[in-house]
């Protein structure tokens, strides 16, 4: 029996399956047989794969107790009693219907472990998920605090990292699709886009990257399930922490909270952070005005306003300011700046319906703005305009504001039932918002070597907006509002050793045109025997095309700077479409270990790529007419094995592009401009599938704490990349042998050191296809952990990231583009401090 408790506990801390955008749930129970004259009672939640307290409440004198805003997870419910282990149980939080648990305090029926879920909660994995606790978190070496949830996706597996914090995920752009407490965010929520979520609000984020279920329509690559901290858990709680390190990094956060008799509680986060290494840089050596700020607020107040009735409220706002990196010292030095702003807030009321139903209806509302600026100048108005952007820009002048909103609600209805004979959950729901776009976009080109085509890299199509060649600036300034809505229905029904969930969404989005979609999913996880577990799963996934400059990039404006490259492709970004298939299997080899592999595959109508106009930040969408994903993943998580406990992943993916048969271009849509748009429109001439920009063949990421009883710790972290893909032609658009392509290289003004980070050799003679070299980088931090006064706890820790300072890139363009190279050794120092 021990040895069965042991194995359930390890496969219920591998499962992390949703049912819902609504992402956390409720465990109601209590506690018999207490004695009469005990201590007061204490419980607490322990997710079970961390051992991360995420929540501790008092016990009712009659032995009740709730937790509310419980992160779908598995937990251990420990109590204690005058700070000794009275009772414990294992339970599983799967949906939004509360969990009902009965435990007894008697010492002979806590002599054994006692499952009180479903003994087929081992099979509840549908799909590829990764969990991370506020605990996981704070062990993932890092600097600048800001960038926390960064280091969460680069320590899931299949997610590679491409320039300034965008991510490539299981061979696609990582449009993912961020639902913050049910709220569904389906803006960029990355470094050039937007402010950063604020990690030091969350309890816990499951990232979803395979087998998602029916309730998630908007994203393809994968969703981040959000679950914020709340009043509720702890009666009252404040914790602190202040952080500096190389270049002049520093983050400080605040956090406090608490509730009154479990029935009102509160919540907030403050937090900010600088840097002088904000983006990546450009150039070799230390970056080169790089500089950013944050700040970030966030609040949270839940109310029980019946025994069956509750609502939460939250609110959130955001600022960053950064610079574009330069890529030589001037005088004067190019100062080209973006400013971001965003807030939120949104309400859900939970109302159960009869003994188990759950009735959720929300609403929110968000909005976004991006400012750009060169020199202080958004536009060039004057000919001393003109004359300044020249003088104080080396590529590009750029100026830019853009705002994008989103009004909506929601309503969802989860309900067990017993269809067939067998247990069902059924979920259902409704959603639509509406999104206004405004965007005001110029650029002109300051330096006439990017107009002049007998230069690697030149293009005659920015003569127009050379303003050294008498040009004027490019502009547009458009607006428009969009509209999305979905509905989704789907079943989970478990049948003997099978479970299955089943369902089918709607939607339609309407922006320049309408698109209709459905989309079937199924899903289904067979338990072979108590230590493995096999999966698969189907899913029809409609992505809408980004809305981040979309604008821009659809109107005539930009169909005219194109020209005949364009020719008859349309400049209106549609939605991506993908028939997605996942197998996979979770074997829990003991209590200590257990392993997960995953492999999949992908067919891609209107494949969103993207180009960058330079190293501007600025980023338009393409669609290829088809594409095709590949790969697969193996996670081992080691749990408290000799005080040591990680996770090693492996993950390897192919994404191609497809050339028409009837040789016509690949691209479907979109604004075909710069070196990336030129390459995807004419791909190898000897190649019927071509490398995508999210294409690497291999990434393995290895994460290890080490943590000692007196409080001690270690922390390491490992990563191999084999590098993202580029291409290299001549002035006749040929490919280049290795030792020719590093001559044509010296020529366009790269050195040797920056060569050596470029893998030159071609699969194919006379193929354009490189890629950047593979590297590996090491973090490593270590630290102390303390308790005093019984109620104040701490910690310090000294981190450094790229250990032996490896120099590598993120991305490289041969030409005038955004060569972006990886970040230096950083030393930073730490302290947290809680009561």
């Amino acid at each position: 029996m021990k040895h069965f408790s042991l194995v359930a506990a390890a496969m219920l801390a591998a499962t992390t399956t949703a049912l819902a955008q609504r992402s956390a749930g409720t465990i109601t129970g209590t506690i018999l047989n207490l004695p009469s004259a005990s201590a007061p009672v204490r419980a607490e939640l322990i997710e079970i794969r961390s051992g991360a307290v995420v929540q501790s409440l008092p016990v009712a004198a009659a032995g009740a107790f709730t937790f509310y805003d419980v992160p779908f997870a598995s937990y251990r419910i420990q109590m204690y009693s005058d700070n000794l282990p009275v009772a414990n149980q294992l339970v599983a939080v799967q949906s939004a219907i509360p969990v009902a648990v009965t435990m007894d305090a008697t010492p002979t029926v806590q002599a054994r472990e006692v499952v009180v879920t479903e003994d087929r909660i081992s099979r509840d994995r549908l799909g590829t998920a990764t969990f991370f606790t506020a605990h996981a978190l704070q062990e993932l070496p890092v600097i600048d605090g800001g960038k926390r949830i960064e280091s969460a996706l680069l320590a899931t597996p299949g997610v590679v990292p491409d320039e300034d914090g965008r991510l490539h995920v299981r061979g696609e752009d990582a449009q993912l699709q961020y639902v913050v407490d049910g709220i569904p965010i389906t803006t960029n929520l990355t470094r050039v886009y937007s402010s950063l979520f604020d990690a030091n609000t969350l309890k816990a984020v499951n990232i979803q990257t395979g087998g998602l279920d029916a309730r998630y329509g908007v994203a393809a690559a994968g969703v981040l399930a959000i679950t914020t901290k709340s009043g509720f858990d702890a009666p009252s709680f404040l914790t602190a922490s202040a952080g500096v390190g190389s270049y002049h990094t520093n983050d400080f956060s605040v956090t406090g909270g608490g509730n009154l008799d479990g029935q009102l509680a509160g919540c907030f986060t403050v937090s900010g952070s600088s840097s002088e290494h904000y983006l990546d840089p450009i150039a070799e050596g230390d970056p080169i005005h790089d500089d950013g700020d944050g700040l970030h607020a966030f609040g949270k107040i839940n109310a029980i306003l019946s025994n069956s009735a509750s609502l939460s409220v939250l609110g959130a706002y955001n600022t960053t300011n950064y610079s574009i990196p330069n890529g030589k010292i001037a005088t004067p030095a190019q100062d080209q700046r973006q400013e971001l702003r965003d807030y939120m807030a949104g309400a859900r009321l939970g109302i159960s319906v009869g003994e188990t139903a759950q009735l959720s209806l929300m609403a929110y509302h968000r909005n976004a703005t991006a400012k750009a600026t060169s020199g202080g100048l958004m536009r060039i108005a004057t000919p001393q305009d003109s004359a300044k952007a020249v003088a104080e820009n080396e590529k590009f002048f750029i100026g830019a504001d853009r705002s994008n909103g989103a009004t909506g609600g929601q309503l969802e209805l989860t309900s067990p039932t017993d269809w067939f004979g067998h247990s069902n959950t059924l979920n259902a729901g409704i959603g639509g918002e509406s999104f206004p776009l405004k965007e005001f976009f110029t650029f002109a080109v300051v330096n006439p070597a990017l107009s002049d085509p007998n230069i690697a890299g030149g293009d005659n199509r920015y003569r127009p907006y050379d303003l050294t060649q008498g040009g004027t600036p490019f502009l547009v300034d458009q607006q428009k509002t969009g509209t999305r809505a979905s509905a989704w229905i789907q079943d989970r029904i478990a049948v003997d050793e099978w479970i299955v969930n089943a369902g089918v969404r709607f939607d339609m989005f309407d922006l320049f045109e309408q698109e209709i979609a459905i989309s079937p999913r199924l899903a289904a996880s067979y338990r072979y025997n108590d230590q493995l577990v096999f999966r698969g799963s189907y899913g029809r996934i409609v992505m809408q095309a980004p809305i981040e400059n979309i604008l821009v990039s659809s109107s005539p404006q930009a169909q005219m700077l194109s020209g005949i490259e364009q020719g008859d492709v349309p400049t209106q970004v549609r939605s991506e479409k993908s028939h997605v298939i996942e197998l996979g299997a979770g074997w829990a080899a003991n209590e200590y270990l257990d392993v997960d592999v995953a492999t999949f595959g992908k067919l891609i109508d209107d494949f969103i790529v993207k180009a960058e106009l330079g190293n501007s930040g600025i980023i338009f969408p393409l669609n290829l007419k088809q594409g095709v994903v590949a790969g697969g993943e193996v996670r081992a998580s080691l749990h408290k094995w000799h005080n040591l406990e990680g996770a090693l992943s492996v993950s390897s993916c192919v994404a191609l592009g497809m050339k028409p048969e009837d040789g016509s271009s690949p691209i479907a849509a979109g604004l075909i401009f710069g070196e990336e748009g030129h390459n995807y429109s004419h791909p190898f001439a000897g190649e019927d599938i071509f490398p995508t920009e999210h294409n690497q063949i291999l990434t393995a990421v290895l994460n290890m704490g080490w943590h000692l009883p007196v409080g001690l710790f270690v922390l390491f972290d490992a990563r191999f990349d084999s590098g993202l893909p580029f291409d290299l032609t001549d002035a006749n658009g040929n490919g280049l042998a290795p030792e020719a392509s590093r001559a044509e290289l010296r020529a366009r003004g790269y050195s040797d050191a920056v060569l050596d980070l470029l893998a030159l050799e071609s699969e194919e003679p006379g193929s354009p296809d490189k890629s950047v070299a593979p590297h590996a980088t090491v973090d490593l931090a270590v630290g102390y952990e303390f308790q005093a006064l019984h109620t104040l706890h701490g910690r310090l820790a000294v981190t450094a990231t790229n250990l032996l300072d490896t120099p590598y890139l993120y991305k490289f363009e041969s030409s005038f583009g955004g060569t972006h190279f990886g970040h230096p050794r950083m030393i930073g120092a730490r302290v947290e401090l809680g009561i």
